[in-house]
């Protein structure tokens, strides 16, 4: 009876070592290939948006907005930028997706103006992981100016990369729409934008008039308390006037300088306006 225990005990044993052994190896197979499903393991590659880029010599520019429309694999692209392009130089786009590298993906500057580019990516793989976009940089050619044909241009340079990744990007339909279409609707921000900066402006000089008026208060109180103190102290308050005198001249400075500003700003606004009014008839 007793061997027959240890018979069963031992064969218990051993069916239990065969199940955790089998165990092991299915779960080693799962967690050893499950970077085969796993798209994860590819490091966050996306640009920052509304946030400005200093290329130097080059300008600097901010995306505004990146959007991915899957049902047209194509993807839109808002850039402002600023003294990247002159008379002299153009500014043109590349794309290719992390997947693809050697092929380029067609792409369209469907808008152009005021150094606002919107640019189409288009024929975006359904399955990208992340899409590059290179700002290419080169001289325009006037040698031929006058010559029939086009002017041959000049070599360009690759001067920034931005990336957009799958995990972050921004799905939304991207509809069919004109030169006009695109110009109204950038304009209108520019000059929400604008007022938005007005505010701000007006809210910083308030602020600047209490802050002046806080300094006016304190000098009258130190002036008070120099008829009580000693010539030791009266030379010292004189000296703390003195200070907050030169501070308000700072401000009265800072204030002069937002007054500019703001009356800059109202000109552009009636200017975009001139052109919203214009671009509707």
């Amino acid at each position: 009876m007793a061997k027959k225990k240890k018979k069963n005990l031992k064969l218990n044993m051993s069916t239990l070592y065969i199940t955790l052994a089998f165990m092991f190896i299915l779960g080693f197979g799962f967690f050893g290939t499950s970077k085969l499903f796993m798209a994860e393991d590819i490091p966050l590659n996306q640009t920052e948006l509304n946030e400005e880029f200093d290329l130097k010599a080059n300008g600097n520019f901010t995306i505004k907005e990146w959007a991915y429309d899957k049902e047209q694999n194509m993807m839109e692209v808002t850039l402002i930028t600023n003294g990247i392009e002159d008379y002299m130089t153009k500014l043109d786009f590349t794309a290719v997706s992390r997947e693809r590298l050697s092929d380029e993906l067609p792409t369209e500057i469907v808008y152009d103006e005021s150094d606002i580019y919107i640019i189409h990516i288009k024929d975006v793989p359904k399955d990208f992981n992340q899409i590059a976009l290179r700002f290419n940089k080169g001289k325009k050619s006037y040698d031929d100016l006058f010559a029939e044909g086009e002017a041959e241009e000049g070599k360009e340079k690759v001067i920034s990369t931005v990336y957009t990744d799958q995990r972050v990007v921004k799905e939304e339909a991207i509809p069919d729409r004109n030169f006009t279409e695109y110009a109204l609707e950038i304009t209108g921000e520019l000059i929400t934008k604008a007022e938005q900066d007005i505010n701000e402006l007006e809210d910083k000089s308030g602020m600047t008039d209490d802050v002046i008026a806080e300094i006016l208060k304190e000098i009258e109180q130190l002036q008070v308390d120099l008829l009580y103190q000693t010539v030791d102290e009266q030379v010292e308050t004189n000296n703390d006037v003195f200070q907050l005198e030169k501070s308000i001249e700072g401000y009265e400075k800072e204030k002069e300088i937002m007054a500019d500003d703001i009356k800059n700003i109202r000109a552009k606004v009636e200017r975009l306006k001139q052109k919203q009014y214009d671009l509707n008839i």
